[in-house]
């Protein structure tokens, strides 16, 4: 009997487990119907503050143009998935069903169904915010931009045979390093390009191509290593030695095939020491002026000669930069024989032919024919430097000429716009203009018109910056030197003496680029000097500079000094009454007070200096138009009423720089720091780069009565500067609910083109409620951060009806 009742026990207790607790377990979705439903919304707002982070994570990781990891995206997708099942659940109005007769009759089955798939929902959300992404981005090797051919590229049959021919000897399994030659401005970085492109595009070929342009102005094997290095997507070290990143380099290129393009080497550059081993996987192409240094210092295996264009690719060129003029029966005839003047050398072709363009007089071309023909018994490369020359002179005596020679002058690998105008304006090139605002337009304008004769290029890899070509820039110094008796040392240049007594009475100019001087003279008596620009090679590079270093050249108008360490200003300083433009730029600066007495400075540049304090005595600069303080983060005191002292200033920069501003309960003798309504006292200023870390402290109408049109503001401890483009006006805004959104900052708000916002929801929805009808017309760019109900009013409100130019949308 024990043993049937022990039986009869073990049988309950299965049957108990197998019905009882899942029946219990059905019970209690009823009964917890309302915790169930609570504790899903609670995970799926755990899930959207998640899903926010890794948003934020991700666009820091593609501005530094890193690849986000297939789970990381995966998971994005997943998350949006499941966020909206799980909203479309909560939100849906059966909901009203879980009760009958008003509430008093619950309608069980159906809180049984949402309470079960409330807890399957919750379920599913835990497994999303258990999942550890861990490091969600990888380094990938940078894409050129000349992966895909110039606009202008034209696939000459002289071009494209001679590529064909170099791909074919690439395939070859016993050539490891062949070169390609011939005269400058003849196509061979254009024709590395297109090898480059087809590189990339043949897969079976290589694994990796890498291409560096203008060898010659790279300074040192070390660079040059770099540049491999970060073309290859390798980490650059900094403490690294040149014998360990050659090693590296090895290592990394024996692992696959690839092909690596030096273009314009003028001296034998020594491969094993910058990593590059002469394997079979490994294939080098080189191009230079001259075949010595290819077969004769580097032992190229095979060289390609890059001739001159044909007579009918020559006219194929022309035709296209000279525009449909050519096609008038009355210029046809004389256009051709001035086509067959520029010999096939491409650069040529492309800025006479430009120089030209659409000039419907048949005089014009007359008389180009006439001075072309005057350079006929000259050398080719002679006559090439007298066409370009011949260029030079079609351009307006003014503005255009001073400005392309400024341009050449101080062109290293590229020409920053931004140092143009400073350069520009301080020598007085740019006529008529009343504003820096006119004076950055005209100056666009002008470059444009350089652009055009081809005289000036597009740089694709940087914005605000423009090239020249280098027989082009060879050209400029000639002119330079003859007509302007400019004196200069350009990058990689050895600077060997200064300039002679009888030279410097006539000087002009005195360009000093990346040198290397031992000690600066006493004095040079330069009474004719415009512009003395000097940039030391290496960064804090401690030069003595004489006391009355300065003394004879008392009509300078433009000083540069860049990566210098000045603990202390010469007192010859203060006699340049001249002087419009000083720049002392990255340089380590100790005392300097001095500058205060340059009463006519108009132009003040400090850009990544190093600093603690901008004295009081720059208040004193009341005719200072530009203070450009950009990258000065070590700043931390600018004493009161300086800048609003400054009462003609018109651009004010600080981007990443100084931020300690003080608040308007400080009384004005306890102060040690600027206020912001020091801001108020600048009737003129139209150009502000600013970070206000804390909101609080913004004055009232701040921007109420400004007069800026171009801006890029930071308001808030959670922005940094980084990633601001200075080409468009943006606004990053971190406010609180005690800051009200005043009538300048919506005046700014609709000016925006990129717009961040982060933060507290009243204040940020407040801002689509006050921008009115006529919203955000010309934004860009919109980045949101933390932030999901004004996530919800921008996807709902803004981005349909009043962001009409948006092309990026960041959340």
């Amino acid at each position: 009997m024990e043993f049937l009742v022990a039986i009869g026990t073990g049988i309950v207790g299965k049957i108990a487990e197998f019905t009882v607790a899942p029946v219990i377990r059905q019970v209690g979705y009823v009964i917890h119907f309302n915790k169930n439903l609570k504790k899903l919304e609670s995970q799926v707002d755990k899930l959207g503050d998640a899903r926010q982070s890794m948003k934020r994570a991700v666009e820091t990781e593609e501005r530094k143009g890193r690849e986000i990891k297939a789970g990381v995206k995966n998971w994005l997708t997943k998350v949006d998935e499941m966020t909206k099942e799980a909203d479309d659940f909560l939100k849906d109005e059966q909901h009203a069903e879980t009760r009958c007769l008003h509430g008093f009759c619950p309608n069980l089955k159906f809180r049984h169904h949402r309470s079960r798939k409330s807890t399957k929902l919750f379920q599913e959300v835990a497994e999303l915010l258990r999942t550890d992404s861990g490091d969600i981005a990888y380094d990938v090797k940078p894409e050129e931009v000349c992966i895909t051919p110039a606009k202008d590229y034209q696939a000459f049959d002289s071009r494209t045979s001679v590529a064909k021919e170099i791909m074919n000897e690439l395939r070859q399994s016993n050539t490891d390093m062949i070169g390609v030659y011939g005269i400058g401005g003849v196509g061979k970085t254009t024709l590395a390009k297109e090898v480059y492109r087809q590189a990339q595009q043949d897969k079976t070929l290589f694994d990796d191509a890498v291409i560096v342009l203008d060898v010659k102005k790279i300074p040192g094997l070390e660079e040059i290593q770099k540049r491999i290095a970060e073309k290859l997507g390798m980490d650059i070290l900094g403490d690294e030695t040149t014998d360990k990143r050659a090693s590296r380099l090895c290592s990394r290129i024996k692992k696959k095939k690839v092909l690596v393009i030096l273009d314009d080497i003028q001296e034998k550059i020594d491969l094993e020491i910058v990593g590059l081993p002469l394997v079979s996987n490994c294939k080098v192409l080189l191009t230079s002026r001259t075949r010595e240094v290819l077969s004769g210092e580097m032992h190229t295996q095979k060289e390609f000669q890059l001739d001159l264009l044909d007579a009918e690719e020559n006219w194929s060129l022309f035709e296209k930069m000279a525009g449909d003029v050519v096609q008038n029966f009355a210029i046809r005839e004389v256009a051709t024989e001035v086509a067959q003047k520029c010999g096939g050398l491409p650069v040529l072709v492309v800025t006479v032919a430009s120089a030209l363009k659409n000039r419907s007089e048949l005089h014009a071309w007359k008389d180009a024919l006439r001075r072309l023909k005057i350079f006929d018994k000259q050398g080719f490369m002679e006559k090439a430097y007298s066409a370009l020359e011949w260029s030079y002179e079609q351009l307006d005596d003014k503005e255009l000429k001073p400005l392309f020679l400024l341009s050449g002058i101080i062109k290293g690998s590229s020409i920053c716009l931004n140092d143009l105008l400073k350069y520009s304006m301080g020598l007085g090139l740019i006529k008529n203009v009343d504003t820096m605002e006119e004076a950055q337009d005209a100056l666009h304008s002008l470059v444009e018109k350089l652009k055009d004769y081809c005289l000036l290029l597009e740089d694709n890899d940087h914005n605000g910056v423009v090239r020249m070509h280098d027989l082009v820039h060879e050209v400029v110094n000639r002119i330079a030197w003859r007509d302007k008796h400019v004196f200069k040392v350009a990058i990689g240049d050895e600077f060997k003496e200064w300039p002679t007594k009888d030279f410097c009475t006539n000087c002009t100019m005195i360009i000093l680029k990346s040198c290397s001087i031992p000690q600066l003279p006493k004095g040079l008596e330069c009474p004719e000097l415009k512009m003395f620009n000097f940039t030391s090679r290496d960064v804090d590079h401690y030069l003595e500079i004489p006391s009355n270093f300065f003394g004879g050249m008392k009509k300078v108008r433009v000083l540069d000094l860049t990566k210098l360490s000045i603990p202390l200003l010469p007192s010859s300083l203060q006699f340049l009454e001249s002087l419009r433009t000083l720049c002392l730029d990255q340089c380590t600066l100790g005392d300097v007070t001095l500058i205060g007495q340059l009463q006519n400075l108009e132009i003040l540049s400090f850009i990544e200096s190093k600093f603690k304090e901008l004295p009081k005595e720059i208040g004193q600069l009341t005719r200072l138009r530009f203070l450009d303080l950009n990258g000065c983060s070590q700043l931390e005191v600018i004493s009161p009423n300086v800048i609003s002292n400054l009462k003609r200033l018109e651009n004010l920069r600080m981007g990443n720089s100084f931020n300690r501003w003080e608040g308007e309960g400080v009384i004005s003798g306890e102060r040690r720091n600027a206020n912001l309504e020091e801001l108020k006292h600048l009737p003129q200023l139209t150009a502000l780069q600013i970070h206000i870390p804390d909101a609080s402290i913004l004055p009232a109408d701040l921007f109420t009565t400004s007069k800026l049109k171009r801006f890029q503001i930071c308001i808030g401890y959670a922005w940094k500067w980084d990633n601001v483009d200075e080409a468009l006006n943006a606004l990053k805004l971190r406010l609180t609910a005690s800051n009200e959104l005043d009538q300048g900052l919506r005046m700014l708000l609709k000016r925006t083109e990129d717009l961040y916002l982060e933060g507290t929801e009243g204040v940020n929805n407040s801002i689509v409620d006050q921008i009115g009808a006529e919203g955000f017309q010309i934004l860009k760019h919109l980045h949101l951060q933390t932030n999901a109900e004004f996530t919800y009013i921008i996807n709902g409100k803004v981005c349909s009806f009043i962001c009409s130019n948006l092309s990026s949308y960041y959340n």
